[in-house]
């Protein structure tokens, strides 16, 4: 059995980007995926997750030969050690789209054998990169405190220091002390109404409290999935959102693109690509409250049919 490099450290350089925010290495013949640094950069990555196999995973711990998309990172949290979130904070804007399309553009040629040139348009309410986001969820630890899952970890940074967020998103939260193992939904509606929702710990089985490994997890996820009572905090708990002059109404823990300008643009593009004609039967998998149906509908016509699942 291969030895474990579970805390290795070693200098290498950075390749293309991959799905998770990671760029991917080589080194002494193994595959790493290294967080936190740039293609064509030359860093000192160290070892976080060994299971052995082809391939482990990494930070990269310091920037030996920086890129020059590099920029101050935006998310205190988000470094090697800290919070799951955030992976382009360390990238210009632009630099993260392109890592973007780049994975993208692989997954499209080695699963679907397609060729094609991908750009990441920017959403509106993007702006600088701060301030977009709507819609968060929170763990809550051991001691009562609201905070981010760190990187594949059940452990929970509690500085709330997220840059995403729409001003006010959090205030008050962090001096709150919440029931352990809780979970708090934060939203502020298109209206301005800001949410915040307490979901009650999940009732893992005892398999699922001490089996490790995938069966372990498999529990923890199947009881976080099952229904949870909720407790409304702040708000009506009940989010009202508008998109091409409709309105919906729906749970505040209910699903809703997180970044403010994402449900009217992908709306937009998804009536443009259906390209739906009058009388015509349109389908809507995982319509959710129904967004795409809507846009749609408008297209098909009294002589159309959308079917929304």
């Amino acid at each position: 059995m291969t030895e474990s490099w579970f805390g290795r450290t070693f200098e290498s350089t950075l390749g293309a980007p991959g799905h998770g925010g990671f760029c991917v290495a080589r080194h002494e013949g193994r595959v790493v995926f290294v967080r936190h640094g740039l293609p064509g950069e030359v860093v000192r990555a160290q070892v976080t997750e060994d299971r052995g196999g082809s391939f482990c995973r990494a930070d990269a711990v310091e920037i030996v030969e920086g890129s020059a998309d590099r920029v101050s990172p935006l998310c205190p949290i988000s470094g090697p050690g800290g919070s799951g979130c955030c992976d382009y904070s360390h990238a210009s804007l632009a630099a993260g789209r392109a890592m973007k399309a780049s994975v993208l553009q692989e997954q499209l040629r080695r699963v679907a054998g397609l060729e094609r040139d991908v750009v990441v348009e920017e959403l509106p309410f993007t702006g600088d990169g701060t301030g977009w986001r709507s819609r968060v969820r929170l763990a809550v630890d051991a001691a009562g405190r609201a905070g981010f899952h760190r990187y594949r970890s059940a452990t929970i940074v509690t500085e709330l220091g997220c840059p995403q967020v729409v001003p006010g998103a959090f205030d008050g939260l962090d001096t709150t002390r919440w029931r352990p193992g809780s979970e708090i939904v934060v939203a502020v509606d298109g209206a301005g109404e800001r949410h915040v929702v307490e979901i009650a710990p999940a009732a893992v089985s005892l398999a699922g409290r001490r089996s490790p490994g995938r069966r372990g997890a498999s529990a923890r996820r199947a009881a976080s999935a099952r229904p949870r009572a909720e407790k409304i905090v702040v708000g009506s708990g009940r989010a009202h959102e508008t998109v091409s002059g409709r309105e919906w109404e729906l749970d505040a823990t209910g699903f809703w693109q997180a970044h403010r300008g994402a449900a009217q643009a992908y709306s937009d593009v998804v009536a443009e690509w259906a390209a739906p004609s009058s009388g015509s039967v349109a389908w809507d998998l995982y319509g959710g409250v129904g967004v795409f149906a809507a846009s749609i509908a408008d297209a098909v016509g009294p002589d159309g049919t959308v079917v929304s699942v």
